[in-house]
């Protein structure tokens, strides 16, 4: 008969609850990232009013050829887009086809980065095109007006 330390028993206690900590809560885990991924679409949408400029010299020339309107109202009219997506995923509503917005928007942007160089931006972006993957399977039913409605 092998005996245990009251260590051994201290750390196999502490890790069960620290387990069950998270697995009680773990609808949380879409409400952070339904936040994360609201404050970056707010964030971005936002500044593509304030300085539009900016934005523009992120089209690459070959995507530019293809959008039917000046660059300046694409970006207005992704910023406003960028918002919407944001403002849905803060409040919860309608969350699946917000991130499905956000999925189309992220998978845009990952493929406009393709060859350009810009691999710091575009692995965060397939970070935050995850996210919204995640997301769209997920819904949210934590602290969310879809969760109220169901």
């Amino acid at each position: 008969m092998r005996l245990r330390s009251p260590k051994h028993d201290w750390d196999v206690n502490c890790r069960m609850t620290i387990i069950d900590f998270f697995e009680r809560n773990k609808d949380y885990g879409t409400l952070f990232m339904r936040f994360g991924l609201a404050l970056i679409f707010l964030w971005f949408g936002i500044d593509k009013f304030i300085h539009v400029q900016n934005w523009i010299g992120w089209v690459p020339e070959w995507m530019a050829s293809f959008i039917p309107v000046s660059l300046f109202t694409f970006m207005y009219f992704q910023g406003a887009i960028e918002m919407l997506v944001g403002a849905l995923l803060l409040v919860g509503y309608k969350t699946r086809f917000a991130a499905l917005l956000a999925m189309l928007i992220l998978l845009g942007v990952v493929l406009s980065t393709i060859g350009t160089g810009q691999a710091e931006v575009m692995l965060r972006d397939i970070g935050l095109l995850g996210a919204s993957i995640s997301l769209l399977f997920a819904g949210s039913k934590c602290c969310s007006v879809d969760g109220r409605r169901a």
